[in-house]
């Protein structure tokens, strides 16, 4: 089991007075899902007596959406039944878990422990959105703040 490595994690986060943002560039990687270039993962975390936390986001270089169907759907969310490519990729990235073990990698390789890695899940379908991939990660959030030694209060 590896434990979090605050010099690794300190290498992908920035800490502006408390507010800690997790950046990692990927786009030289070629990563891929449905065909759509992943360029980066972020993270933004935030304490104000609690903390706060945002989405892990796997963004991806998305095609133009001008096809899109929302199936005269009342809801806000995207129509799943669309079939236009960022619908097919977002549903690779949430339906298939298509790059979840590429994404647990990268996180194990940034310094993150397997605990924290292994609590990231996909956010649900609303949260997903055209260039972006949305995923739950608290604990990874809770371990960028420990690195910098930023205290939730009790």
């Amino acid at each position: 089991m590896q434990q979090a490595n605050n010099t690794l994690i300190k290498n992908v986060t920035t800490n502006d007075a408390g507010d800690v943002a997790l950046y990692i560039n990927v786009a030289d990687k070629n990563y891929t899902v449905n065909g759509a270039l992943v360029e980066s993962i972020t993270l933004g975390v935030t304490v104000d007596g609690e903390m706060y936390a945002g989405d892990l986001a796997v963004n991806w270089k998305a095609v133009d959406d001008s096809n899109y169907n929302d199936g005269n759907s009342t809801l806000l969310m995207r129509n799943i039944h669309d079939n236009n490519t960022n619908t097919q990729t977002m549903s690779a990235f949430y339906w298939d878990g298509e790059f979840t073990d590429t994404l647990d990698s990268i996180l194990l390789a940034n310094g993150f422990s397997s605990e924290a890695v292994a609590d990231v899940c996909t956010s649900e379908w609303g949260m997903q959105d055209v260039g972006r991939a949305s995923y739950d990660a608290f604990a990874l959030a809770e371990e960028m703040l420990n690195a910098y030694n930023i205290k939730v209060a009790a």
